[in-house]
This record gives structure tokens, C-alpha cells and sequence, in this order.
């Protein structure tokens, strides 16, 4: 009677000391249909970047999610400026669920809600939840020129867009692979209806006026809406028949007519990412830079110093911007002479 009181005794403890958690059986749009691999994690971001931990594997269907938010909240340590949160499953290599922005006020009150809310639940029997997710969606993205042409044999690389409001303005999603598109420029992605985001893509988008005439940006990156249909027209910049790419002459002399060498040219354009700023050439012993400028170019910079400044002194830590008359012409007849 003793030792039957004490094994009761232990097993109490021991289930006292079990941490708090919730078992679920995850399929896709039925029972029927248990999701045979895959793990739920959850993400924050902010300006500062983006933090994940997993939360659970799931294997045959089951998982178990953890309820000690304190615990969790320890193990993903998020930035104090964390702007939001997401909770995402993972099926297999390449489909993705994903809940809205959970804000951080909500996000520690409600764990299991967070989840369930990617599909229908019903409580079993068995003590586990049931969360049946919607099955996926087959999405198609149409690539077409601003001519109407589709762009057709690209490769893009398609997210489930996640977020891109770090300090570079770069895109982090969860990745779906990289397709082709076919003749008529169009890729199939399956993948639940929410905003995608093409990855790594090149195009040129009007961004206004600038002193040469209409401003472009030099985008990388692309997010689309939730339709199932999406076509996308845009100057992309896929192959070597797109680039718009241009070879410029600058010379530069000084007051007195003679060549500045060693003068590096720096140029500044208008992009959705960081990066829009570098040196792309630099004037040779006659004064003459060439340089390759695409429409994204707004404003030239020429600079010099340290090891470039080639012996003249007039020059050394100095820099001047191209006015915008300058700009005109040298956009005009691809060739320009400055004195300074």
C-alpha cells in the first residue's frame, strides 16, 4: 500500500513538473490527409532584422506546441523594437503557411490562437486539437514588358513575402523555389493566397523627373498581391538584350585647359534597396572617364583623395556634384567637358 501511494505520488509530481503544452494533428483539408513532415516556427522582425525559433516538428501529422511563453520568449530573444510578429508552418521543403502581422502586445497572450487561426480546428478525442489547414492555391505570375512582350525563358526565385522594413529595405522571406517562365512569360507556383514576393528580380520602374529628363529606379525585388492571377509589367532586366546600359564620356580638366587624372567618378541612383551609390570610374592621363550609366542615374559625383589624387594638389580632398545642366548634356550626347 505504501509503495502504491508513493509511485502515485511520483507520477503526480512528475506530471506537475510537465511543461505546458498543447498537441495538435495538422493536416491539409482533411483529416484524411495528415501533413507527413514539417516544423511551425515563429518569426519577429524590425527595422534591426528578422528572428526565428522553432516552436515544433511535426511528424505524421503531430506536433506539440509549446505554452511556456517565457520560455519561448528566452529562446527567441526579440530586438526591443520588434515591430511584428509571425507565426509560419513549413510542409515538406517548399510550401509555406503563414498568419497576418500578430502585433507584440498580442502575440504572448495566445499562442495556440496565433496558430489556429491558419485553418479550422475541431477538439478530438484523443485530447490533441485538430488543425486542418486550406489546401494550397496554384498560383500564376506573368512576367510582360512594358510592350506588352512576356518575358518569356527567366528564372525567378518566389518567397511567401515575410517583410523587407529592415534598415536596407531587403526582402526576407520563406522561400518556394526558383521556376522558369514559358512562352508566354507566365510561372505556376503553389502556394496558399497570400502576398508573394519575386526575389533577386531586376527592372527599371518611373520614379518622377530628374535634371535628364523622367527619373527611373533601379529596382531589385518585386512583392505581389494575393490573387491566384497576377500579371506584372515592368522594364525587367532579365537577360543582356534588357540591359540599358550606356557608355558616357566625361573629361575633366582644370581652369587653364590641362587633363585631371586620377579622378575618381562616383555615381548616385534611385533604388528600393540599399546600394545605390559607387564609384564607376575614374579619369585616365588625358582627364577622360568612361563610364556605363542606365536610366536610374540621377546625379554624378567626381571625388578624389587618398592614393588617387595623381599628384594634384588643387584637387585633394574635394568632391563636386554635376549640376543639372550638366546632367542634360551629358545625357544628350553622351560625351561631356568639365573644368574645375
Amino acid at each position: 500500500m505504501a509503495r502504491l501511494l508513493l509511485i502515485t505520488l511520483l507520477s503526480m509530481a512528475a506530471f506537475a513538473q510537465e511543461p505546458p503544452r498543447r498537441r495538435y494533428l495538422i493536416s491539409i483539408g482533411d483529416e484524411s490527409s495528415p501533413v507527413a513532415s514539417g516544423t511551425v516556427r515563429l518569426y519577429c522582425y524590425s527595422w534591426y532584422g528578422l528572428q526565428s525559433v522553432k516552436l515544433a516538428d511535426i511528424e505524421n501529422g503531430h506536433a506539440v506546441l509549446p505554452l511556456d511563453t517565457e520560455k519561448v520568449k528566452r529562446e527567441l530573444d526579440p530586438h526591443r523594437n520588434t515591430e511584428a510578429y509571425v507565426l509560419a508552418v513549413r510542409i515538406g521543403e517548399n510550401l509555406w503557411y503563414r498568419t497576418p502581422n500578430i502585433s507584440p502586445a498580442a502575440i504572448w497572450t495566445d499562442l495556440p490562437g496565433a496558430l489556429n487561426s491558419l485553418g479550422r480546428t475541431a477538439a478530438l478525442s484523443s485530447g490533441e486539437t485538430s488543425l486542418i489547414l486550406p489546401p494550397p492555391a496554384k498560383r500564376r505570375i506573368t512576367l510582360l514588358y512594358p510592350d506588352g512582350r512576356p518575358a518569356a525563358s527567366a528564372g525567378v526565385s518566389v518567397s511567401v513575402y515575410l517583410y523587407d522594413s529592415n534598415h536596407c529595405g531587403s526582402h526576407e522571406g520563406l522561400p518556394l523555389g526558383t521556376f522558369g517562365t514559358d512562352a508566354s512569360g507566365t510561372i505556376e507556383v503553389v502556394a496558399p493566397l497570400v502576398p508573394l514576393y519575386l526575389d533577386g528580380i531586376l527592372y527599371f520602374e518611373k520614379a518622377g523627373t530628374g535634371p535628364a529628363g523622367v527619373a527611373y529606379s533601379h529596382n531589385v525585388g518585386l512583392k505581389t498581391g494575393p490573387e491566384a492571377t497576377v500579371v506584372l509589367k515592368e522594364q525587367w532586366e532579365l537577360n543582356e538584350d534588357d540591359y540599358l546600359l550606356e557608355e558616357f564620356e566625361l573629361r575633366v580638366l582644370t581652369a587653364k585647359g590641362q587633363p585631371r587624372p586620377g579622378l575618381d567618378v562616383y555615381g548616385r541612383w534611385m533604388t528600393n534597396t540599399c546600394g545605390g551609390g559607387d564609384r564607376i570610374g575614374r579619369t585616365d592621363s588625358k582627364g577622360v572617364a568612361r563610364v556605363g550609366l542606365d536610366p536610374s542615374f540621377t546625379a554624378l559625383r567626381l571625388m578624389i583623395g587618398g592614393p588617387y589624387s595623381a599628384g594634384d594638389p588643387e584637387a585633394d580632398n574635394k568632391s563636386r556634384d554635376l549640376t543639372d545642366a550638366e546632367l542634360r548634356e551629358l545625357f544628350a550626347k553622351h560625351k561631356l567637358t568639365i573644368r574645375w
